[in-house]
């Protein structure tokens, strides 16, 4: 099975390299700080988001939370800052041509995130990201390429811990995702297991997803989107009782500013 797996990440991660240069661009992470897995995982977004009715293609780039001392990423410990975390970038080509808002952007990852709750077993995957949202705006510039940097304040999403989250396409789902964390840094040996919630403490429980969106632009109709965000614990009337953002915008503002993004 581990020979299969390693295979099975050598030919995607060609693919991937394929798409890439199909839209002309690739993005690298360096120095993810320590708050996420020192590897990330390169995936294809375009059958999501054309399920969604969004006319574009493109790959995501993402990590979640390292391991706790039972095994299991800190993206499934509620007592850890990095409970519900996600650190990633969208290469995206959209299809349409037009001017393309911050709503556009963030309807990307609404579709990235109902389908992985629904990977995750819940029944009813529930996630809204309003542009509204937004707190705060400024310029912002990675590797020569310009764009905007927003702060969002709340984004009502289901947690992805509940107790259909370990069933066989989720254990299916995290071998890949494994295979391709080990294959983007070697010295890694992570299992599928390691990514399947142990402590099953709520059923896919409301929370506030708040953090940081940059949108740059690439070309007309390519854009780089880079997203990383904490997650705020919610109470019966859906005030909140803990915001772990505050503890990881410097390390999610950090991991952007090291961004590559290479032109093919």
């Amino acid at each position: 099975m581990k020979n299969f797996l390693k295979l099975f990440a050598y030919v995607y991660s060609m693919y991937m390299d394929q798409l890439e240069k199909r839209i002309g661009y690739r993005v690298r992470f360096n120095n993810i700080p320590k708050a996420w897995i020192n590897s990330y995982v390169t995936f294809n977004m375009t059958p999501s988001w054309k399920m969604n009715g969004i006319k574009a293609r493109g790959v995501n780039y993402w990590t979640i939370g390292p391991l706790t001392g039972d095994g299991i990423s800190s993206r499934y410990d509620r007592t850890r800052k990095e409970y519900q975390s996600w650190l990633g970038a969208y290469l995206v080509k959209f299809e349409e041509n037009r001017e393309f808002t911050l709503q556009d952007h963030l309807d990307l990852a609404i579709a990235d995130q109902r389908n992985w709750l629904r990977d995750l077993g819940d029944p009813n995957p529930y996630c809204e990201m309003s542009a509204a949202s937004a707190t705060s705006s400024e310029p912002f510039t990675v590797g020569g390429y310009s764009g905007t940097l927003y702060e969002s304040s709340v984004c009502p999403s289901h947690s992805d811990v509940g107790t259909k989250s370990n069933n066989a396409r989720s254990r299916i789902l995290m071998a890949f995702v494994t295979a391709l964390f080990n294959k983007q840094n070697p010295s890694l040996d992570l299992k599928w297991n390691n990514f399947i919630p142990k402590d099953i403490f709520s059923e896919y429980e409301m929370m506030h997803l708040k953090g940081y969106v940059a949108v740059l632009e690439l070309e007309k109709n390519k854009k780089v989107v880079l997203y990383g965000n904490g997650a705020a614990l919610v109470d019966k009337n859906g005030n909140d009782t803990k915001d772990y953002t505050l503890f990881l915008k410097e390390d999610i503002l950090e991991a952007f500013r090291n961004v590559d993004i290479l032109k093919l």
